[in-house]
């Protein structure tokens, strides 16, 4: 068995001419190679038992249509309870193909053109287009960040917009880009809220297995533990063990009602069953890779450890919000001056590419960067040798 350790993960791997969206489609529109430093998925070698499943797999020579595995649900299942102590039955868990899916499909589900639909900004920048474009009423309740640059809620604002009549909320937790992992009196707190108002919840976890913090993940449904809550949680073997291109997901819902709604909102559009190599791989990332992801949550560590350090020294008067989870770092660079369009060209220019703050939020991202940490350590000090150079063109 592999050890999974500083040394495996500092060898990275060569992902160009793999039709790669991280590495290949951003050089393709820079024009030019790039230090990719933006998309969220991460440049390690997947788990050698993923990979041993996917291969067994592929001896078979037929690949027709896949009826949905229900050792592959359990898997997930006993994955969860196993880290976070959170036991659910199989009768909760539904199939997707990404979690974005699960949030349109909540939206769609839950609510009616024109209704309200809170959102948390600086956020992943598809919650706002899961309202949008299927036309719902974004309620945008900011949160609060201190001069150090840690965030919490505003449960005011919420409280508002639940007054103005919100039927839904799309809570990220942990929260991407500012990395918080919202503790249990937050989520509490929160949840209490909402269910006064008789306001839904559609919590996206697929960051849960990142916490970095001392302290677990705390899950939705280990606070909304009613049958009749109208809480739904998404998450994803795609982030946790880089398989993103094979697409699959989960739902999870207690609220067997809302989740056969759901279910159905999902197969009128067509979702009706699994990618063969997803359920194989994924079945094998939560059954064999608890390993791996230990030994990658250390190097997360110590690639945040670093980021931080460098920038330090190089780039003082940039903020660095704490990191308790993702491996997605938050930065604050408008002590420097550039607009948002400006940081990005000076950044291109240098060959590296971070993810512009304005996705998550176009006023309370803007001068911000984020950068994607889950590389090889070498890949952190260049980005930010680079970012330096950025600067101080």
């Amino acid at each position: 068995m592999r050890t999974y350790d500083k040394a495996f993960f500092d060898q990275g791997i060569d992902r160009r001419n793999t039709a790669c969206e991280k590495w290949d489609g951003m050089a393709e529109r820079a024009g030019h190679d790039v230090l990719p430093m933006w998309v969220a998925d991460m440049d390690f070698p997947c788990a050698e038992e993923i990979m041993e499943a996917i291969q067994k797999r592929a001896q078979h020579p037929v690949f027709g249509y896949t009826s949905y595995d229900r050792e592959c649900a359990q898997a997930l299942l006993g994955f969860i309870e196993r880290r976070y102590g959170l036991c659910l039955p199989l009768e909760s868990h539904a199939m997707m193909p990404c979690v974005i899916t699960g949030l349109k499909t909540a939206v769609l589900t839950l609510t009616q053109p024109g209704d309200g639909v809170i959102v948390q900004p600086p956020v992943y920048g598809p919650f706002y287009g899961s309202v949008r474009e299927n036309g719902r009423k974004l309620m945008e309740c900011p949160l609060n960040r201190d001069e150090n640059g840690y965030y919490t809620m505003d449960l005011e604002r919420v409280e508002d917009a639940l007054k103005a009549g919100a039927k839904l909320m799309m809570l990220c937790n942990p929260h991407n880009p500012v990395g918080r992992a919202w503790t249990q009196d937050e989520l509490t707190a929160l949840w209490s809220l909402l269910k006064q108002y008789d306001c839904a919840l559609v919590s996206d976890e697929i960051h849960m297995d990142f916490v970095l913090a001392d302290r677990p993940f705390v899950p939705m449904l280990s606070i909304a533990q009613d049958e009749s809550d109208k809480v739904i949680a998404l998450t994803s073997a795609s982030k946790t063990f880089n398989l993103a291109g094979l697409q699959q997901a989960a739902m999870l819902c207690r609220n067997q009602k809302l989740l056969d709604a759901l279910t159905k909102q999902m197969n009128a559009a067509g979702v009706t069953q699994g990618n063969i190599f997803a359920m194989v791989a994924c079945e094998a990332a939560h059954l064999y890779g608890d390993q791996w992801l230990d030994g990658l949550k250390d190097y997360l560590r110590q690639a945040y450890d670093l980021l931080a350090k460098e920038l330090k020294q190089r780039l003082p008067k940039a903020v660095l919000t704490p990191l308790e989870a993702t491996y997605l770092a938050w930065i604050d660079m408008r002590a420097y001056g550039f607009s948002m369009e400006e940081l990005m060209e000076r950044t291109l220019a240098q060959g590296v590419a971070f993810s512009e703050g304005t996705f998550f939020g176009l006023d309370c991202g803007a001068g911000f960067l984020r950068i994607n940490i889950a590389c090889p350590h070498s890949h952190t000090l260049e980005a930010v040798k680079r970012l330096e150079a950025a600067i101080k063109a």
